[in-house]
């Protein structure tokens, strides 16, 4: 499931309502009075050091609600202010929504609990990630309790068609024979157009560096396939465009020699005969070992 516009539809008058809510049981369960913050962390306190800079419960309501209330931007010769949604770009945004939606889970589940527990344990294993929500083993009950905790301006879309694969977040994930097959997943492949995702060679980027990007991406693949094919299609994938940007092939080979040895490639993947064949096909379009 994703959320359509999450930042943008959340009205602030159900924020406010949220995230006081919030605010106060996390006091609540403190058992203190203060929030000191401090430069490199903060302290639940009850007595705060004389000079500290600090929150109590009040204070810090307060502070969120300035923030919502006097979000401007700039077009042209013109001022505005934000007065739907949550204000993006500034560092506590993202923990605005996340809260929010938070008091909308912990409300419901609560009420849930005492008048249908074997429903409110079936909620268990659903997870969410901001603005993406994925539901393990509910059978259908995360569906039909959905409408009933989110408020009416937020648009929760079902992303997958049936319940045995899911795109969730950069995984590609399928049930197959009982088990997990976890592949990787860029919504980008599914764009009706070229997209510049990687540095071409002749950029001002010294080599090391775009190489290291090369590299980063393999150990991001591996870590995130559990099977061979899918762990080969994404090489094979990257590998092609790298090559088409001037990249010499023996280079990004040596790359993955390094990285493979260090990473314990063959720990996971016991054959890789077949993704070394990948970097030493020879291809008019690679350029002289430099």
């Amino acid at each position: 499931y994703d959320f359509s516009t999450l930042y943008t539809n959340l009205k602030h008058d159900e924020i406010k309502v949220a995230l006081r809510d919030v605010i106060k049981l996390a006091f609540r369960h403190s058992k203190c009075n203060y929030i000191s913050v401090y430069d490199k962390g903060f302290a639940w306190v009850k007595n705060p050091r004389e000079g500290t800079f600090k929150f109590n419960a009040d204070s810090l309501i307060e502070a969120i609600d300035f923030i919502l209330d006097n979000s401007f931007f700039s077009l042209g010769n013109k001022i505005f202010r934000q007065i739907v949604g949550v204000p993006m770009g500034i560092d506590p945004g993202p923990f605005i929504a996340n809260l929010t939606l938070f008091y909308y889970e912990y409300r419901y589940l609560d009420k849930l609990y005492k008048i249908d527990y074997f429903s409110a344990r079936r909620l268990n294993n659903t997870f969410r990630l901001i603005d993406d929500i994925t539901s393990i083993n509910s059978d259908g009950i995360f569906a039909e309790h959905v409408k009933n905790i989110y408020p009416e301006s937020l648009v929760l879309n079902k992303e997958n068609i049936d319940d045995s694969s899911a795109h969730v977040l950069d995984l590609n994930i399928n049930i197959v024979n009982q088990k997990f097959i976890v592949g990787v997943y860029d919504k980008r492949d599914d764009f009706p157009f070229n997209i510049v995702q990687y540095m071409s060679k002749c950029s001002n980027l010294s080599a090391d560096t775009l190489i290291g990007v090369f590299g980063s991406q393999l150990i991001r693949f591996f870590r995130i396939c559990n099977n061979l094919d899918n762990f080969k299609s994404r090489i094979n994938i990257m590998l092609g465009v790298f090559i088409k940007l001037g990249f010499n092939r023996n280079i990004l080979w040596r790359k993955y020699r390094h990285l493979a040895q260090k990473y314990n490639f063959t720990g996971k993947f016991s054959d890789l005969r077949e993704l070394e064949c990948l970097f030493k096909e020879s291809n008019s379009s690679d350029t002289p070992n430099t």
